[in-house]
């Protein structure tokens, strides 16, 4: 009760800036509403639960390694494949996934979970599809740092290791921009989730998640950005793997730059009309 009193004072200060900041980043303006609403998340994620936080740790864990068991042990070795790395590339590729599948699938529904706060409040709505994509980088940014510490026992520390943070400002960006995109269209179109989760499921095996970028499709990989931003993961937390491309990150460049701006002024759009069909 507490939390929602100094919520509601935040909204409405928030509120009060947003209408007297000018430019279209002023959504960005309040981060102490920011941290106040992903804070909000955090404790209506986990209360109640007998492990609390540390199930954001346990739950990629889990499936990092039903995914290492299948492909180490129940599909077959190629000849000369060398497998005692592959547990690393799958990793450095699944982490990043599951922050990007979380985030996406969260924020689709941001809007409509939270209806009467938006009916009730004149403030920047799309702090509230920021905030489950905030809270899905900071999850990852967890297994990062554990699975770096793992890394660092059999592999010296990466040389390119300050490319992480460049590769979390990039994904955040393309999250948030296809997460403005869909939860404005949700409001409309209430399907949308159940079509999200097939497509999605398109995505993550049409991306270098559980193998690399190479044969005969290697040239569709090429036109899907999660080749560069995984590639950017993997060189920057594994010293074996090589940086992209220039060409593949000007491309993923330009793709987060375009999502994140078209995303805003989709929603930006259609934001009039949000509150009366929620």
């Amino acid at each position: 009760m507490l939390l929602n009193n100094k919520l509601d004072s935040l909204f409405k200060q928030g509120a009060w800036r947003t209408r007297h900041t000018l430019g279209p980043f002023a959504t960005f303006q309040n981060l102490h509403l920011l941290r106040e609403l992903i804070k909000r998340d955090f404790n209506a994620r986990f209360t109640g639960s007998a492990l609390g936080l540390v199930w954001a740790v346990l739950q990629p864990l889990m499936l990092v390694t039903l995914y290492w068991f299948v492909f180490t042990f129940m599909i077959p070795r190629a000849p000369g494949s060398k497998d005692d790395t592959y547990i690393y590339f799958l990793i450095a590729g699944l982490i990043p996934w599951l922050g990007i599948n979380e985030g996406i699938s969260r924020s689709t529904t941001s809007i409509v979970d939270n209806a009467p706060v938006v009916r009730k409040l004149p403030f920047r709505s799309e702090l509230l599809v920021v905030v489950p994509n905030a809270s899905a980088l900071i999850f990852e940014a967890v297994a990062f740092a554990i699975f770096i510490g793992i890394v660092l026992v059999t592999q010296p520390l990466p040389r390119m290791l300050w490319l992480l943070p460049f590769a979390f400002i990039l994904q955040f960006g393309i999250q948030v921009g296809i997460g403005l995109f869909l939860a404005a269209s949700y409001v409309f179109f209430r399907d949308l989730t159940q079509i999200l989760g097939f497509v999605l499921s398109i995505i993550f095996y049409l991306s270098p998640i559980l193998y690399p970028a190479a044969g005969r499709f290697e040239k569709y990989f090429n036109w899907n950005p999660m080749t560069p931003l995984l590639g950017l993961f993997r060189s920057a937390v594994l010293s074996s793997a090589a940086l992209p491309e220039v060409g593949s990150i000007v491309f993923l460049l330009v793709v987060a730059s375009g999502v994140f701006v078209s995303g805003l002024l989709f929603f930006r759009r259609a934001q009039p009309t949000l509150v009366d069909l929620i």
